[in-house]
């Protein structure tokens, strides 16, 4: 868990995220020389030219109210994360990484939670997620407050995002962590 490592040693200098506007993953340009930099490609967060479709078009990836198309709203699988007891992640989801390290990120989410899933299977008595302040009611169609996700919720939320670091790194592309 090379990330999880750097995350540690940068952990009190992270604020609390539940006193900030949130964490907002976004493609950025890897630049080494696996992945060189591209002039042609906008600086703005998002991992093609504006003038093609987008490679997340279909993910349907969580964004936020200040994403690119691109971007993945990282506090999501932070706070998911955080309540699994999987901290040393969360932190390391506030990182900037390079394509190679986004690679690796995204086994890291993936074993986690793979691992914390076999420690619970059966078990009655399960962790809950960190849930979100509003969750949309599709049949009431209001949103509603929800005081926490269930565990698999939760655990969707991180597969989720081991989803997004692995496709920004397959496109070659790093990440940046905005908060």
């Amino acid at each position: 868990m090379a990330s999880a490592e750097a995350a540690k040693r940068l952990g009190p200098l992270i604020r609390n995220q539940t006193t900030t506007m949130g964490l907002y993953n976004l493609p950025k340009q890897c630049g080494c020389p696996k992945h060189p930099y591209d002039p042609n490609l906008p600086e703005d967060g998002t991992a093609h030219d504006l003038r093609e479709p987008c490679p997340f078009e279909k993910d349907n990836f969580p964004r936020g109210r200040m994403p690119t198309c691109c971007s993945l709203r990282g506090e999501v699988a932070s706070s998911e994360l955080c309540a699994l007891r999987l901290e040393l992640l969360a932190l390391a989801m506030h990182v900037d990484m390079t394509a190679e390290k986004a690679a690796i990120f995204s086994r890291e989410l993936s074993s986690a939670a793979d691992e914390i899933e076999r420690e619970y299977a059966g078990k009655a008595d399960k962790l809950h997620g960190a849930g979100q302040r509003i969750a949309w009611n599709a049949k009431t169609r209001t949103g509603e407050y929800q005081t926490y996700s269930t565990f698999e919720e939760a655990l969707n939320a991180i597969r989720e995002a081991a989803r997004w670091y692995e496709k920004i790194a397959g496109l070659g592309f790093g990440v940046h962590a905005w908060f």
